[in-house]
């Protein structure tokens, strides 16, 4: 029986998104602590993935208030490489413009096989 090597997979992963590659830039805030106190620091970074909508999962929340009706699905998801070095935190949001439409990611799943990340896989929410 063959074993899933990292470097078949890192392959694979970059195959998939070369077939329909999309570049993100998004700004990311970071706190360091630095002499007992956090800085918040910003970076602005940019990532090849690919955003994808999964058909198994049909929910759409509906938030109606008095500022109007806004629309978000959990639909969505995107496959990013191995050098994107993504993470998400409650506190630290990343949100980016993807074809028009505005994306927030909720969870981040880093693809590891033999202790090498491969890849992120996550989840998305549209939002308006």
């Amino acid at each position: 029986m063959s074993k899933l090597s990292p470097r078949k997979l890192i392959k694979t992963i970059d195959k998939v998104i070369s077939l329909n590659p999309t570049e993100i830039t998004f700004v990311q805030k970071i706190k360091k602590e630095v002499d007992g106190a956090f800085e918040e620091e910003t970076n602005q970074r940019t990532i090849k993935a690919i955003v994808y909508i999964e058909d198994n999962s049909g929910s759409i929340n509906i938030n109606t208030g008095n500022q109007g009706t806004s629309y978000s699905s959990a639909r969505y998801k995107m496959l990013a490489d191995k050098d994107s070095d993504l993470d998400v935190t409650p506190f630290e949001k990343i949100k980016f413009i993807s074809n028009g439409d505005k994306f927030e990611i909720k969870a981040v799943y880093p693809q590891v096989v033999q202790d090498i990340i491969c890849g992120y896989l996550c989840d998305l929410e549209r939002i308006d």
